[in-house]
């Protein structure tokens, strides 16, 4: 089944679809690392920061930055 995100960027409305939600969590500032330095062939502009819950590593993504990319086509 798939999920459908609805944010809102601005005076823009955007719904994303995706496979599926697994958890909706806050996490502490102590639970979050700064973005490492990625080789120039991966693109880690949208990479806000790396998270840890247990033992899972999370990717924070800037969803607003990711968005509003030329690629997407949508200003802020």
């Amino acid at each position: 089944a798939t999920v459908t995100i609805v944010l809102a960027l601005g005076r823009h409305v955007v719904g994303i679809v995706v496979d599926g939600v697994s958890d909706v969590i806050t996490l502490s500032d102590e639970q979050k690392r700064p973005a490492p330095e990625f080789s120039s062939a991966v693109d880690a502009e949208h990479i806000h920061a790396i998270g840890s819950v247990d033992d899972r590593m999370l990717i924070l993504v800037d969803i607003v930055k990711l968005m509003c990319s030329a690629d997407m086509g949508l200003q802020h």
